[in-house]
């Protein structure tokens, strides 16, 4: 019997706290989900509702905007019962937390999240849709994780191969312990991004139960009170998060004081990432009031309205400068009628994702043109490096490591083949490539596993039959299956890996149920020293 272990934690997510916290996101993605451009938290945030306290959204105009917002004021609000409903149902269809494990309990508008789940980057996702849910006004995080026991070396070694592998974080001096499934990061970064960054990735590894970052930030670049006032204000006036709310900045020996109204527990969480970012030595949002009426359309407006081309291109810098990913690269913006054109080389993926999803979040920017080029600095890692850094990432992580995903790697471009249960896993694996080393580009080949229905044997095997005639004409690609139980097993030889990925999604959509692909390929086998041939791969 697996022994698991269980860590329980108590967050209050719209408090003032003594020290920074983790902004949840999904690197991409997913990312993955932030974490930054994971995609789960690609939604928007509330938007369309005006200010009480904005008298100009009350004044009587002849437009029909004004009239519409006027009807909007007349909204009730909502009741406790009405939030939990709403967080229950996010929380229920989103494939990256099983929302069936998770217990919801709202009290005058603040909710409590309990509850097991397996792993932190789930617990992450949960608490950031809860912030997102119209009239939450903060959370309180009670998310026991379960993760398999596993022994404290190695669990250590693979979150300091997770942090050495990671392109933006592999040069960092951190100091890793584990116990029990409780990890601790220490050392010394010269910027708050990159303690978070480095704490997002060592989330990212499987058996992670609790993560305590006690990373030291040192800049060398110290700003005073005054310049980092203004950067926070300008951070705040550009950011699209944050594009239908107000906040005032007072800065005293680098403590940052924020107040305001907001119409999101996220978008105060995220308005305090962004004071951490900037340099803030502590952060206080205790005087920023969150209700869902606070947003104000016709601000968000008059700011994309007013963005001059020049102020553009100055916040998607500032936006640069204050992105882990980013720090070490110097790209050339070019802003022309809100078009953002991007050029330069970049090392890794990642930065060359981050570069365009911060300046789509730039308010003013109607487009954007990643003309980046990912090129590795140095001497590059080999295609078999490459694969056998991603396989190893994928192994260690907690969302896809029990899934069938093959890595094959030709000129950087990694190639992912296999299956996956879930689109987030789908979109997830792909992050998790793009973040290893030297890789430029990945091919997403995976097929997506739906919830098997019943279906004879007989007809799984006569339809995939008639698939397998379509997909494999050529004669020397010779593919045979047979159906037991549901369960379709291929055989055969073919002579690339795309036509091996082809023969599975077949066998997927002809209906069969964890598919066994045993074809043998004779081209093009995947990148690594340690691979011995597609039998590895038959699912267990």
């Amino acid at each position: 019997m697996t022994k698991t272990l269980t860590t329980t934690r108590r967050r209050h997510r719209g408090a003032l706290v003594s020290s920074p916290r983790f902004f949840p996101r999904l690197i991409a993605a997913t990312g993955l989900i932030f974490l930054t451009s994971a995609p789960v938290f690609s939604q928007p945030a509330a938007t369309g509702l005006p200010s009480t306290s904005d008298a100009s959204s009350k004044a009587p105009n002849t437009d029909s905007s004004p009239a519409r917002r006027e009807s909007l004021l007349d909204l009730p609000d909502l009741s406790d019962r009405d939030i939990q409903l709403a967080v229950e149902d996010e929380l229920l269809r989103s494939v990256a937390v099983d929302g069936r494990s998770i217990d919801v309990d709202v009290t005058d508008n603040i909710v409590t999240l309990s509850g097991r789940l397996k792993n932190i980057l789930a617990e992450r996702i949960a608490v950031g849709l809860a912030e997102r849910i119209r009239g939450v006004e903060s959370v309180i995080d009670e998310i026991e994780i379960v993760v398999d026991r596993r022994d404290n070396a190695e669990l250590k070694k693979e979150v300091r191969a997770a942090i050495e592998a990671d392109p933006a974080t592999h040069d960092l001096k951190v100091d890793v312990t584990a116990e029990d499934g409780t990890v601790t990061l220490s050392g010394t970064v010269s910027y708050y991004g990159l303690k978070m960054l480095a704490g997002e990735v060592a989330m990212g590894t499987k058996g992670v139960a609790d993560l305590k970052n006690d990373l030291l930030v040192d800049s060398k670049k110290k700003l005073t009170d005054a310049q980092l006032q203004d950067e926070i204000r300008e951070l705040y006036r550009f950011a699209s998060l944050l594009d239908d709310v107000h906040l005032e900045v007072e800065v005293k020996d680098a403590r940052v004081v924020v107040n305001g109204n907001v119409a999101s527990s996220f978008q105060k969480s995220y308005a305090e990432d962004l004071a951490w970012r900037a340099g803030g030595k502590d952060v206080d949002l205790r005087g920023v009031d969150v209700n869902w009426r606070h947003t104000n359309p016709l601000l968000r407006s008059q700011r994309y309205e007013a963005a001059t081309d020049d102020e553009i291109r100055s916040a998607v810098q500032r936006a640069f400068k204050h992105d882990p990913r980013l720090l070490s690269f110097d790209l050339a913006i070019q802003v022309d009628h809100g078009v953002v054109t991007l050029t330069g080389d970049v090392s890794h993926l990642t930065a060359n994702r981050a570069a365009e999803r911060d300046a789509r979040q730039t308010i003013g920017v109607r487009r954007v043109k990643n003309n980046l080029r990912t090129r590795w600095p140095d001497e590059r890692p080999t295609d078999e490096q490459i694969a056998d850094f991603t396989r190893r990432a994928i192994a260690r992580d907690p969302y896809v490591e029990k899934r069938n995903v093959i890595v094959e790697c030709e000129n950087a471009h990694a190639s992912l083949y296999g299956y996956v249960d879930t689109d987030f896993e789908k979109q997830h694996a792909v992050w998790t490539a793009s973040c290893q080393k030297g890789v430029v580009h990945v091919n997403d080949y995976l097929a997506v596993r739906k919830n098997w229905i019943p279906k004879s044997d007989a007809a799984i095997q006569a339809d995939l039959s008639d698939k397998l005639v379509y997909a494999f004409i050529e004669p020397d690609n010779q593919v045979t299956s047979k159906v037991v139980d549901g369960v379709a097993i291929l055989q055969g030889t073919v002579d690339t890996w795309l036509m091996w990925q082809t023969a599975l999604d077949q066998a997927v959509a002809a209906g069969a149920r964890r598919p066994h692909n045993l074809i043998e390929v004779r081209y093009g086998l995947p990148s690594s020293p340690h691979y011995n041939g597609p039998h590895d791969y038959v699912p267990r």
